[in-house]
């Protein structure tokens, strides 16, 4: 199994603002902060794998994986 990196993570390793990650990925900036902040649902396409060298399966939002580890505690 991939090891998982948030979308921020990534982004810090390339050293990478939101602004030139949103350009290379070829959405707003909103879309982006959006993505990198899991409001709403959101869905990452195969280019930010891309973008970032990673499996797609390894980018994940820490909210949904905090999440789902209190569900797993109730």
């Amino acid at each position: 199994m991939p090891e998982k990196y948030t979308l921020r993570e990534l982004r810090a390793r390339k050293d990478w603002t939101q602004e030139e990650t949103a350009k290379r990925l070829g959405v707003s900036l909103q879309t982006y902060n959006a993505w990198e902040q899991n409001f709403g649902s959101v869905k990452v396409s195969p280019a930010a794998a891309k973008v970032f060298g990673v499996p797609l399966d390894s980018i994940f939002f820490g909210n949904e994986i905090e999440k789902s580890s209190s569900e797993v505690e109730d």
